[in-house]
């Protein structure tokens, strides 16, 4: 099928389905969690909710009738006032950058997938090379030693009046760690699955100034990764529209197996009640709100050109309003199911080791690379639950892989015609630059530079990007006129078209406004587990940021001295 020179989609469900495994991405799995984790359980989903109906969906559904309305990439498609066209590019930039972490991810996945084809998974025992001497498999009577003399003569007087195998082996834990010194504190004892993901794959160096070495094995993966993204890809949306009923469904399976299997466990109802309890005492920190908010542009993936690509090879009178508010639903469910996972694993685990659930793990990536493979070594079958759930990550990053380089391709192939006589060759050249780029991701300082680029390259800049669109599109271009040309393509006025004039005309740009002024008042500087970056990364880390910012005022003023509607004051 060809819209003059455009591919559309084969069928509706390859576009829904595509929309859904981009949206649904490494993010909803932990991201979110890690966020309502950060910010006291339950009180983190007020906020999350109220900004998902006022800039959330809003946003969402103003992108996708862009999109399928101008039937152009993300930077063509700014004809409607091009003076906004560096908007686009700053979109397809944002995504420029963030794939080249995000395919290191990947590659921290595809280890643990590879090192999940054994009998015993490696990070379930303390006798590897790269554990420690604070190394305890996560059970409780490892952490034994720990318990005050009172308690171990308890124990050792239970096992010699019953014949309990498990008291006997609780008082013989007892008796020999018992030289352990009690003033050390349990937070020490770190789980094997910790060394496993610092030392073992990551290496980690003390800070970001000492670079270390490159990591073949995970040079070779990311090799791996970037070779899956291009067969996918190469063939355009006729074969990445087929490879997502795969990739956008098979998480789900995975996410109800893990959530059915996770519940089971001692202590995860714990983890869930600490996940719905609401901490009201942290809805007076202006952070929470803040987190919130930035979660909403990475859980739904507007501002970053993909949506407006992906719709823009729509059919003209597809229903992209149903198709906006069915989509959003399922990434926001999405997103709270896997709270449930994740947190009935991280109540087992704080009864497995004592600890409370707020001390488990102490960052983002723990969830995904520490809290969870600590938590599957316990099980039986081990292997084949720490393969499901690193599988279905790859699965997810892959999706919201395809979505950002989709939208980076098919925005620079509207733009420069010549490469589209040459798109494989083009999409292989764009591959091969982002892995160039991806080396020092894969030193053993590279973690620290994954952070630093994440913790600037996507969230400010996405506001930015956001915040301009929506005010184009509404008091430039005419939100009536926007709002008829919906009409135009669906048969009808939206339902509460209102409500989508008051969001779009004022609530979610003042809201997105005011998230700005927030995220500048509050500014923490990058860290990386509490290790403050030097000034130099900090500066390299506001450039890119800003390299992405300054593309919109950049090509206004290029637009307003070459383009030749260009005439008359600024206003006209």
């Amino acid at each position: 099928l060809q819209t003059g020179d455009r591919e559309t989609w084969d069928k509706k469900l390859d576009f829904m389905l595509s929309c859904i495994g981009y949206a649904v991405g490494l993010g909803n799995i932990w991201r979110f969690p890690y966020l309502c984790y950060k910010n006291g359980g339950g009180a983190f989903l007020i906020p999350y909710f109220i900004f998902l109906l006022i800039c959330g969906i809003p946003l969402f559904f103003l992108e996708l009738s862009f999109g399928q309305f101008g039937a152009l990439g993300p930077a063509a498609i700014w004809k409607i006032a091009p003076i906004f066209k560096g908007v686009g590019y700053c979109m397809m930039f944002i995504s420029f950058v963030v794939c080249i972490y995000y395919n290191v991810i990947i590659a921290y996945s595809l280890h643990f997938i590879f090192n999940s084809f054994t009998s015993v998974v490696p990070w379930s025992t303390c006798g590897n090379y790269w554990n420690s001497k604070f190394c305890r498999t996560n059970t409780l009577r490892e952490f034994l030693p720990f318990l005050s003399d009172g308690l171990m003569m308890s124990a050792i007087l239970l096992s010699t009046i019953h014949s309990s195998t498990i008291l006997k082996h609780l008082s013989f834990s007892l008796f020999v760690c018992s030289s352990v010194r009690r003033s050390q504190n349990i937070k020490t004892i770190k789980f094997p699955s910790i060394p496993q993901y610092r030392t073992k794959v990551l290496r980690l160096t003390d800070s970001i100034d000492n670079i270390g070495g490159i990591q073949w094995e995970l040079m070779g993966l990311l090799v791996l990764a970037w070779i899956i993204v291009f067969v996918c890809l190469f063939k355009g949306v006729k074969w990445s529209g087929k490879v997502v009923y795969f990739t956008a469904t098979f998480p789900y399976v995975v996410l109800f197996i893990l959530l059915i299997r996770g519940s089971m466990e001692e202590g995860a109802i714990n983890g869930i009640h600490y996940y719905l309890t609401p901490n009201i005492t942290k809805l007076q920190d202006v952070k929470v709100w803040s987190d919130a908010a930035v979660q909403i542009f990475y859980s739904l993936g507007a501002a970053w050109g993909v949506l407006l690509s992906y719709s823009s090879l729509n059919k003209f009178h597809n229903n992209v309003y149903r198709d906006a508010l069915s989509i959003c639903v399922v990434n926001c469910c999405t997103s709270f199911l896997a709270g449930f996972v994740v947190f009935s694993v991280l109540g087992a685990l704080a009864y497995q080791t004592g600890r409370d659930i707020a001390d488990v793990v102490d960052q983002g990536a723990g969830l995904a690379f520490v809290a969870y493979p600590a938590a599957v070594a316990n099980l039986p079958i081990a292997p084949l639950w720490a393969f499901l759930f690193f599988f279905m990550l790859l699965n997810l990053g892959l999706d919201s892989q395809f979505g950002m380089i989709e939208g980076v391709v098919s925005g620079l192939l509207d733009e420069f015609p010549i490469f589209k006589r040459n798109r494989v060759k083009f999409l292989a050249g764009l591959c091969f630059i982002q892995f160039l780029l991806a080396i020092p991701m894969v030193t053993e300082s590279g973690m620290y530079w994954v952070t630093l680029i994440d913790w600037y390259a996507s969230g400010f800049p996405l506001m930015c990007a956001a915040v301009c669109e929506i005010t184009c599109i509404a008091w430039v271009y005419g939100v009536d006129r926007f709002l008829y040309d919906i009409k135009c393509m669906i048969g009808r006025t939206p339902f509460l078209w209102q409500w989508w004039k008051a969001t779009w005309s004022f609530i979610t740009p003042l809201c997105i406004l005011l998230i700005m002024v927030a995220h500048l008042c509050f500014y923490s500087p990058v860290t990386y587990n509490k290790i403050a970056y030097p000034s130099w990364a900090e500066v390299v880390g506001w450039m890119a940021a800003m390299f992405s910012i300054m593309m919109i005022p950049g090509w206004a003023i290029y637009q307003l001295l070459t383009h030749p509607r260009a005439k008359g004051s600024f206003m006209q």
